[in-house]
Formats: structure tokens, C-alpha cells, sequence
């Protein structure tokens, strides 16, 4: 794990959003990377693992289904600017929620083993935070 994993989720991250809990995520890498990146998105709210099937994700305005985020190359996660995962869980302004988040960027430019595959930097969160209202 490294030096920015207590950034990946902030004490602002939770909002109740119109369809459940709205969980803003910064990157823990030090630059832009292309969205597809995003190898691994592994949440756990209250107890609870979260479907992958049942999340989606909002980048720069623009929200999907993460299992599209493979195929959205053109895009960029940009280090200054949140990654909102959308899930299922009911949630109300004030409301607690346990998370735990474990999120594995792949480094397209980092090429490690005999295979050469992209190395994969992963970040843990495990933090109880208060849901905020609607984002405007």
C-alpha cells in the first residue's frame, strides 16, 4: 500500500444520492491515468460486498456501468478530480456507513515480470463516515 491511501476515500466521500450511497474516490497514483486502469474495485459497505454487477461510476460528468469501464479508453481519471462509485446501499443524510475499498490501478507504463504485464498498485480503505446530502 502507499503514502496516498488515506485519500482514496476522504471524510467528505459519502453522499446520499437519489439511488443509494454515492462514494467519491480519489486515485492513490500520482498521475492522470486512462480509465480502463481501474482494475479492481472491491467494496464492502456495513459488511456487505457489493456486487461488482451493481456498481457504476461517474468520471468527468459521464456515468457507466463499471463493467463498461474497460472499454472507455478514451477517458482519463484525472488525480484532482473524483471517481464516484454508485451502489445500491440505502443511505440518508447524517446516516454512518462502514466502508472498505480495495482498489488496484493498473500502470500501463510500468511493465514488471518475464510476461511484462502492467503492474498492478493497490490501495486499502477501511473507514466508518457519515453520508452528507444530494451533490449539487
Amino acid at each position: 500500500m502507499g503514502p496516498l491511501d488515506d485519500q482514496v476515500v476522504r471524510a467528505d466521500s459519502l453522499t446520499a444520492g437519489p439511488d443509494g450511497l454515492e462514494i467519491a474516490v480519489w486515485s492513490h497514483w500520482y498521475r492522470a491515468l486512462p480509465l480502463p486502469s481501474l482494475a479492481r474495485v472491491d467494496l464492502t459497505v456495513d459488511g456487505r460486498r457489493i456486487d461488482p454487477a451493481e456498481l457504476s461510476v461517474t468520471v468527468n460528468g459521464t456515468r457507466r456501468p463499471l463493467s463498461e469501464v474497460a472499454g472507455a479508453g478514451d477517458e482519463y481519471w484525472f488525480t484532482t478530480d473524483p471517481l464516484v462509485l454508485h451502489t445500491p446501499v440505502e443511505t440518508a443524510p447524517g446516516r454512518e456507513h462502514r466502508v472498505q475499498l480495495l482498489l488496484g490501478l493498473s500502470i500501463p507504463y510500468i511493465l514488471t515480470g518475464p510476461d511484462r504485464v502492467p503492474l498492478v498498485a493497490p490501495s486499502a480503505t477501511d473507514k466508518t463516515l457519515t453520508a452528507a446530502g444530494a451533490r449539487t
